[in-house]
């Protein structure tokens, strides 16, 4: 049986060597492609130039930037007020009063967030629906606008999501 295996492996082996000598197009070449040899201190030219900025665009962006930002003052104010009650839960027993006291703080902080939260999701559904505009000028311009704003609140919802996930993990669970 082991003869056997050893002669099918071999067969295999020697198959294999003569169809890669037999069709030198089976590997890929390892000669450098035109894109690794290129210049990369000089950038590359824009293709395209964007559009001028949509003003309504803008205003609608700005409104969901201010409603993120309230949010999160909002969430931060009540974080620092709630720092007390959180941390005599997280030495309390499960379901003992200040352990229910900073459950409750938990749920105060993670509703304060609702509106930075809405407003990263408002800005992601524009950021989806302007890039399907037929105008790749009208695009570049709208993301332009877009993005960055929707950076912004993405960062400030990763930090709240970050401080709940170390507040929630400090309470003992039931």
């Amino acid at each position: 049986m082991l003869r056997r295996l050893t002669a099918f492996f071999a067969l295999m082996i020697l198959g294999s060597a003569v169809n890669a000598q037999a069709d030198p197009r089976a590997f890929p070449s390892l000669a450098k492609r035109p894109v690794e040899s290129r210049d990369r201190t000089v950038p590359p030219a824009p293709a395209i130039k964007p559009a001028a900025t949509d003003p309504a665009l803008a205003t609608q962006v700005d409104r969901f930037t201010r409603d993120a930002s309230s949010a999160d003052t909002a969430f931060q104010s009540l974080l620092a007020g709630s720092r007390a009650s959180l941390a005599a839960g997280a030495g309390a027993a499960p379901n003992s009063e200040s352990w229910v006291t900073a459950q409750t703080a938990i749920s105060a902080l993670d509703s304060a967030r609702y509106e930075s939260v809405a407003a990263l999701a408002a800005l992601d559904t524009l950021f989806v629906e302007r890039q399907d505009a037929e105008d790749a000028a009208r695009v570049a311009a709208d993301l332009a606008v877009i993005d960055p704003a929707r950076l912004r609140v993405l960062a400030m919802v990763d930090a709240q999501n970050d401080a709940l996930d170390a507040l929630r993990r400090q309470l003992p669970q039931p």
